[in-house]
């Protein structure tokens, strides 16, 4: 199966490690923009057409599941994967009553698992979109 390139945004405040994921997606051949802001994710989404999303849930300022909400308002089909420093099941279930596809605990997700992730998310959000036709 040939593995499609993917337009990814990433929106972390942790620029080291948005830096690691980048590196870890653009390894794969994937088109990455990186922002480290809620305010710059809103600029990219309204300029910008992307094929998944990595979204910080806590973040100075705006979080991700106001991005998220933003989204949804907006009507947005963008699959999202959150991202959080710590899990547990109101962010999961938050996440996911505001569209978030997926979502992994920062240091329990390894740069050689997360290209896999993003394609999988991406693959599933497309086959939904398929049948929802």
């Amino acid at each position: 199966m040939k593995i499609q390139l993917l337009r990814v945004l990433i929106v972390d405040d942790d620029h080291p490690y948005g830096v690691l994921l980048r590196k870890s997606l653009s390894g794969h051949g994937h088109s990455v923009v990186l922002c480290n802001s809620a305010e710059e994710a809103f600029q990219h989404l309204q300029k910008e057409q992307y094929d998944i999303l990595l979204l910080d849930y806590k973040m100075e300022g705006t979080s991700g599941i106001n991005i998220l909400q933003w989204m949804y308002g907006k009507k947005m089909d963008i699959p999202v994967v959150l991202i959080t420093g710590y899990g547990s099941d109101e962010i999961y279930e938050e996440a996911y009553k505001w569209g978030a596809s997926e979502y992994f605990v920062k240091g329990e997700m390894d740069t050689i698992r997360l290209p896999v992730l993003v394609e999988q998310v991406y693959s599933k959000h497309q086959a939904r979109r398929i049948r929802i036709k």
